[in-house]
């Protein structure tokens, strides 16, 4: 190619049907990037067994099996709080029934209605409320389960210490 811009070099023209044309400029124009195809089909059902996700809240379902615990727990303080870690509302009923101490605190300080409160157990924590846990227990950094709890679960605690307020003279604030 000359290096005068004076001289262009010419262009041949060749006469091709508008038909032929239109696919050649078509397979000229694609596109860069593949088309990322989906490994998991979106269609796809779960290849799961019925077994309940535990990302759902189990307490939510309604198959028979609320009122019989998930598993079986100690009958101590550390059983209770494993089953308030696994929200399972009938296993701390049945716990507390079997005479587990419902002001029960860990080594930390932390009591069951800390816990309950910190997981956001909104059952679990009335049960504990009306098993007579301490709403005045603080925790190590000096918390109460109502400090300790989310701000919904702070507004439903407060109604029920309301609510059983005549009632009730074990819940107190």
């Amino acid at each position: 190619m000359p290096l005068c811009i004076c001289e262009a070099p010419t262009a041949t023209t060749e006469t091709v049907p508008p038909q032929a044309k239109a696919t050649s400029t078509s397979a000229s124009y694609s596109n860069p990037k593949p088309r990322k195809i989906d490994a998991i089909p979106k269609n796809r059902a779960s290849s799961s067994s019925n077994k309940p996700s535990s990302v759902f809240n189990h307490g939510q379902m309604n198959n028979g099996l609320a009122d019989k615990p998930q598993l079986n727990y100690e009958a101590s303080g550390e059983g209770l709080r494993e089953a308030i870690k696994n929200d399972d509302s009938a296993a701390v009923r049945k716990l507390i029934s079997q005479g587990v101490d419902a002001n029960y605190q860990d080594r930390q300080g932390m009591s069951l209605l800390h816990l309950a409160a910190v997981f956001n157990r909104t059952d679990i924590v009335f049960i504990l409320m009306e098993s007579g846990a301490s709403l005045d227990c603080r925790n190590a950094q000096g918390e109460t389960p109502l400090d300790c709890a989310p701000a919904t679960l702070q507004y439903k605690m407060r109604k029920k210490i309301e609510e059983s307020g005549e009632k009730d003279p074990q819940i107190s604030v």
